[in-house]
């Protein structure tokens, strides 16, 4: 950790939640216990659940940006799996009026 780096305590947290708030981003940043480094904090999604490790450094410019992208794969993988989960449906519905 270098001198210019932030200190991780709820002050942080709190400050930088707020910033991201007001960049009208759902994303919130937690202190981590899942690494030993200080270097880092949690990227937590709307619902609190956690998404990765996020370096200290990141401005909450760059965090709200990569959650946005994180969203919209997360989006997008869910379409298409709902739509894999209906063309099979239609196939099975179609498979058993044809054994009729």
């Amino acid at each position: 950790m270098t001198q210019d780096d932030p200190i991780l305590d709820p002050l942080f947290v709190e400050s930088y939640n707020a910033d991201l708030e007001a960049l009208n981003s759902p994303a919130r940043i937690a202190i981590t216990t899942l690494s030993s480094g200080a270097d880092v904090f949690e990227l937590l999604d709307d619902e609190g659940q956690f998404v990765t490790l996020f370096p200290a450094s990141a401005t909450p410019e760059v965090t709200a940006a990569a959650y946005r992208l994180y969203a919209q794969g997360l989006h997008r993988g869910l379409r298409t799996g709902e739509e894999l989960a209906w063309g099979k449906l239609r196939h099975l519905i179609g498979a058993a009026s044809d054994e009729r």
